[in-house]
C-alpha cells in the first residue's frame, strides 16, 4: 500500500526511518510511509485488523479536513514529488478544467457546453455511485449524502492542493 491509516511500527523501524515529520500538520502519516518505501520496506494493510473510524459529523468539517489534506500534499511533495499518485492529481486537475472551461466560455460559447456535459457526467457518475451505495448498504442516505459527501472532498481536496501552490 501507499499509506495505511492507524499504522503499528516497530520501534527498530523507528530509529531506521525516524520519527514522524511534525513540521508536518496533516500527511505526516502519509510522508512517514513514503519513508518506509523509499528505504525498501513495504506497507502492509492486513484486513484481518479491524478498527473503528469515527467521520466528521457535518459536511464542513469533511470539507475543512480535505482541504488541509490537500494543502498539506504539495508540502509533502517538496521533499517527495515522487510519491505522488496519479488519483491525488485528478481532484485539482478536476477543478482547474472547471474553472478553465468556464473562463474560456467567455471567449466562445462552446466552451459553456463543454463544462455542461463535464458536470452533468460528473453528477452521473456520482449519482451512480450513491445509489448504488445506498442498495449495498440499505441506507437510503447515501442517495445524496455519498455523492455530497465525494464532491466536497474532490472541490475541498483540489481547492487545498491548488492554494497551497499559489500560496508557496
Amino acid at each position: 500500500m501507499d499509506t495505511v491509516p492507524f499504522g503499528a511500527f516497530k520501534r527498530e523501524l523507528l530509529a531506521l526511518v525516524g520519527f514522524f515529520n511534525e513540521s508536518l500538520l496533516t500527511n505526516e502519516d502519509y510522508e512517514f510511509n513514503t519513508r518506509i518505501r523509499a528505504r525498501g520496506g513495504k506497507v502492509w494493510l492486513d484486513p484481518a485488523i479491524r478498527s473503528v473510524y469515527y467521520s466528521r459529523s457535518t459536511f464542513s468539517g469533511l470539507a475543512r479536513q480535505y482541504g488541509r489534506y490537500g494543502f498539506w500534499k504539495v508540502r509533502m511533495l517538496r521533499q517527495y514529488p515522487r510519491s505522488m499518485r496519479w488519483r491525488q492529481g485528478l481532484p485539482p486537475l478536476f477543478l482547474l478544467s472547471l474553472l478553465g472551461l468556464a473562463g474560456l466560455g467567455l471567449l466562445w460559447s462552446g466552451f459553456w457546453w463543454l463544462l455542461l456535459a463535464e458536470l452533468v457526467l460528473y453528477a452521473l457518475i456520482l449519482g451512480t455511485a450513491g445509489l448504488i451505495s445506498a442498495i449495498s448498504r440499505k441506507a437510503v442516505s447515501h442517495v445524496l449524502g455519498f455523492p455530497i459527501a465525494v464532491m466536497l472532498m474532490h472541490f475541498a481536496w483540489g481547492s487545498g492542493f491548488i492554494w497551497s501552490i499559489i500560496k508557496r
